[in-house]
């Protein structure tokens, strides 16, 4: 799919890192319900996709509690940016700080999240819906280096867990999982996660799986 806001073309040839996991647990977070969005001002829409967005993330913890994973979704805050800030020799140099101050100065709606257990953060994500009913897209999610954190080899299971009750919650028909690594493409299509490798002409390719 086309990067088409100014974030994405600063970033357009950067790829989302990952680690092979466990399945998503199944059958996954209940259908919420969207709020209204109006014509209402910009905080407006902030304070609604925010509170939309803490629903969808606490279902989507109930599910990966019943699966056994110990995992807290949060937004991408103050405390989760200084922790960030401690990850030692990572894989990739994306400005974490910066994307998520523009990607929230941009995108009331966007898919934005820390992902926690105890007091070790243990990966980073954005992502954002398209308009309309098709999708919901992840572009950057990037995993602690520590090799000893609680969620290693689960994160990319925990990240798309609550993708999909986001994606739910706004009533979207797919996931999709923007420009991959290729070393990862197997994983994400074997019939265990259930995606499917599309390679649109002129446009990076990406993993999709149906709701």
């Amino acid at each position: 799919m086309a990067r088409s806001h100014r974030q994405d073309q600063a970033h357009r040839d950067d790829r989302r890192r990952t680690e092979p996991h466990a399945p998503v647990p199944s059958p996954g977070p209940a259908p919420l319900t969207r709020p209204p969005l109006g014509r209402g001002s910009r905080s407006s829409a902030e304070t609604r996709y925010r509170e939309l967005r803490h629903l969808a993330f606490q279902a989507a913890q109930d599910d990966l509690a019943a699966a056994g994973v110990n995992a807290e979704l949060r937004a991408i805050d103050a405390t989760a940016l200084t922790a960030f800030g401690t990850w030692p020799a990572r894989r990739v140099a994306w400005p974490w700080p910066d994307m998520a101050a523009d990607w929230r100065r941009g995108h009331p709606d966007r898919f934005e999240l820390a992902v926690w257990s105890g007091d070790a953060l243990c990966a980073l994500a954005l992502g954002r819906p398209s308009p309309g009913t098709s999708h919901m897209a992840l572009y950057f999610m990037e995993g602690s280096p520590d090799p000893g954190h609680p969620l290693r080899r689960k994160v990319a299971t925990v990240v798309i867990t609550a993708l999909r009750a986001y994606a739910i919650a706004l009533g979207k028909g797919e996931l999709r999982l923007v420009d991959p690594l290729p070393e990862v493409i197997p994983f994400y299509c074997s019939p265990a996660m259930g995606f499917e490798l599309v390679r649109p002409r002129m446009e990076a390719p990406y993993c999709r799986r149906s709701l």
